[in-house]
């Protein structure tokens, strides 16, 4: 099963139910907590205020939350995603879960966007975003030859976000006949509005550390495409000034054979958005959690069978042997499959999964498998034992 997961973006409203969920829970209570201690910050009381004219709070519970509610899939469903891709601000929790860098460093970087964010806000105009209800092509050809408003978000077929001076956002609206709704946020994001804030970000991230080798596919909402973590610094700035293209990455994903997408959002609204797609799930209540767990029973129960040493074994079963040196086939592959097969019913330990992955790796050469599917095969061996 092909999954993609799905990260929100600030705005999304989190229910006294959904802060239980994650209270409840050791694992997401810690995320919380860990938070609270990095950031000197009370994040449990923000969690369902109304957070719509603070953006720099409003990034760090959404990227908070969001990070809890992947530690509930993969408690609860536990399967590999095949790619990650995160709205606007999502995109940064989608780079922590395919390893670019870890959680505090993911608080660090999302501390320092929202408060650039929260400087250019503070400095302008009355600004605002409003979710248009209509084709995104005839929105992109009327704010061509308007002042002032500029496309921020390809939602959906159905809807296109626009940004600007609010009262430029009532001027189109009215002169073009539109239907749409005000948003519950205070700055004109994903467009020339926050150029200060994009360059803020930029340069303070000239010494940011991160992990240029990614666990899974993130899917880049600016270019609805594959993202170039090897441009992390500019892409992270860029987004902010760029629009969202959260529709044509949907259609990318499906494209390259994505069978399901599970919506991490506290609240379902990418199940929302995309009411015409079978394929979405959501996963913000129990309800939910119980339908997916059913929905995936089979492919969950098949997953938690295996250990690291009975899944590496069956990679190098199921991979062609392309190497024509029948001594190292001997000597390395058949040494290496009989060494792996001798750690089957003992305790994964660190320094074991690191020295299976290594043999894993240095087998899949020796039989010549291509560079791309070996490390496919060991970013998902690496997830799932985290």
């Amino acid at each position: 099963m092909n999954i993609a997961l799905l990260l929100a973006g600030q705005g999304t409203q989190i229910t006294e139910q959904v802060k239980e969920i994650w209270l409840g829970n050791e694992e997401s209570k810690q995320l919380i907590e860990l938070a609270e201690k990095e950031l000197q910050q009370p994040i449990k009381e923000w969690l369902t205020q109304d957070l719509s004219q603070d953006t720099w709070k409003a990034q760090l519970v959404t990227y908070i939350g969001s990070m809890c509610m992947y530690q509930l899939y993969k408690q609860r469903i536990g399967l590999y995603p095949s790619y990650v891709m995160g709205h606007s601000l999502g995109e940064l929790t989608a780079l922590t879960i395919a390893g670019a860098f870890d959680y505090t460093e993911g608080l660090r970087l999302v501390d320092i966007r929202g408060k650039a964010m929260k400087k250019v806000i503070e400095g302008k105009e009355s600004m605002g975003m409003m979710a248009l209800f209509a084709w995104p092509e005839r929105i992109e050809a009327l704010v061509k030859d308007s002042e002032g408003v500029y496309v921020a978000n390809f939602n959906s077929r159905k809807q296109t976000v626009i940004a600007g001076t609010k009262q430029a956002i009532q001027v189109f609206v009215k002169e073009h006949q539109l239907e749409g709704v005000m948003l519950g946020v205070s700055g004109a994001f994903h467009t020339e509005h926050m150029k200060e804030a994009a360059d803020s970000v930029y340069e303070q991230l000239e010494d940011f550390k991160y992990n240029p080798t990614l666990q899974t596919q993130v899917i880049s909402n600016k270019h609805a495409d594959l993202y170039e973590i090897e441009q992390l610094r500019t892409e992270i700035s860029s987004q902010i000034i760029s629009p969202v293209r959260w529709n044509q990455s949907i259609d990318y994903a499906l494209n390259h054979g994505v069978q399901m997408f599970v919506d991490l959002s506290p609240n379902g609204m990418f199940e929302k958005m995309f009411k015409e797609l079978d394929q979405v799930f959501a996963f913000s209540n129990e309800d939910d959690m119980a339908a997916l767990s059913v929905e995936l029973k089979d492919e969950i129960e098949v997953n938690r069978h295996y250990d690291l040493f009975s899944r590496a074994l069956g990679i190098i079963v199921s991979t062609k042997n392309n190497s024509d040196d029948a001594e190292a086939y001997d000597n390395i592959v058949m040494s290496g499959y009989n060494q792996i097969k001798s750690q089957i019913g003992t305790d994964a330990t660190q320094e074991k999964i690191s020295e299976t992955l290594a043999l894993l790796k240095l087998i899949l050469q020796t039989k010549e498998v291509p560079e791309d599917e070996i490390a496919q095969y060991h970013n998902k061996l690496a997830w799932n034992v985290g």
